[in-house]
């Protein structure tokens, strides 16, 4: 079943940036209305509903990265300290940890990720941690980082049919979760707990409609720009986002419907006719499908309104439209800064 997937990108990887409780705040403000089955950074997509591990991986598998080229993901890799605190505010942020029972194996205190048990993994009896018995979906191991609880993990095992498992001849600890203070744990895979996937996107569609000004300040405000794009891969990728996010087409909207175009970071303001992104890199240095006769904001121009804001629709083509009418509210693209 397709699930309709919302997801707050923030600056990671090269680019310095701390993620807080106040900018995922920000992000979700910024995607009000929207449904919401994840939220995300750049590098991670976080999903609410409940799963075993096995749910889990396959959602992963047929979720596509973001990239716009329909790659699958797989159960996030959590490497560095960064990556681990990410994801536990994202664990937070879904599902706070003062709303949830005071046991702290409650379902909604976990969230799965990739790192599993593939060596030694049968083994009825207790044996000694070894980090090459533990694989992240690239086939690496978590030689130099690792964060589990005191004791774990432990390899426990349970018979068939004592509580809960659902394997023959037994249930084996092959799987690892994570908590809320960012601790690991290794557990039985019939467990339900949100998943998260690795995410490689850089576009995030916002539903909610708005003039081109306002949407440039709804991007900045979450530590975002309006997007940019900067060849046909990327009105591909694009594309692909627009839908992914906002869901498919109305066969009845007419070319111009405010649903069929999205705010993009392009402007003339500065200089009519000389279109660049909001960083001053100039838009036209690729073959830019604009909608014929468009660029056409001369003819707008003795009514003291010209078109200096960049629009795409949902097709890939480009047009220029007013940055501060009311009459041209519509959904928003914004991007990470470096991606």
């Amino acid at each position: 079943m397709w699930l309709r997937v919302l997801l707050l990108l923030v600056v990671l990887g090269d680019v310095t940036c701390q993620i807080d409780k106040t900018q995922i705040r920000a992000l979700k403000k910024l995607l009000k209305g929207m449904d919401s089955g994840v939220i995300a950074t750049c590098n991670i997509a976080f999903f609410s509903k409940l799963s075993t591990f096995d749910e889990a991986d396959e959602g992963c598998k047929n979720f596509d990265i973001g990239t716009g080229r329909a790659e699958k993901g797989n159960l996030v890799t959590v490497e560095t300290d960064s990556k681990n605190d990410e994801l536990k505010l994202l664990l937070e942020s879904v599902y706070p940890e003062k709303e949830q029972p005071k046991s702290k194996w409650t379902e909604t205190k976990w969230v799965w990720a990739g790192l599993r048990k593939t060596k030694n993994n049968k083994s009825k009896k207790k044996s000694k941690y070894n980090t090459e018995d533990w694989e992240w979906a690239d086939g690496t191991h978590p030689i130099d980082f690792y964060k589990w609880l005191r004791h774990q993990p432990d390899g426990n095992n349970y018979k068939f049919g004592k509580k809960g498992c659902d394997e023959k001849p037994r249930c084996f600890q092959n799987q690892m979760r994570i908590n809320h203070k960012g601790q690991w744990d290794d557990t039985y895979k019939f467990k339900t707990h949100p998943y998260a996937c690795d995410y490689q996107g850089k576009y995030i569609l916002a539903a909610e409609k708005k003039t081109w000004e306002d949407a440039k300040e709804a991007c900045s405000a979450a530590g975002l720009h309006l997007a940019k794009v900067r060849s046909q891969a990327e009105v591909g990728e694009i594309r692909a986002a627009i839908e992914f996010f906002l869901g498919a087409a109305d066969p009845g909207w007419r070319v111009w419907d405010n649903n069929n175009w999205i705010w993009v970071g392009g402007t003339d303001e500065e200089e009519e006719g000389v279109w660049k992104w909001l960083d001053g890199e100039l838009v036209e240095t690729w073959d830019v499908p604009w909608r014929p006769p468009n660029p056409d904001s001369a003819a707008y121009l003795p009514k003291g309104k010209p078109q200096n804001a960049l629009a795409i629709s949902r097709w890939g083509q480009f047009d220029d439209s007013f940055a501060n009418q009311r009459s041209r509210k519509r959904p928003f693209a914004c991007q990470c800064p470096g991606s």
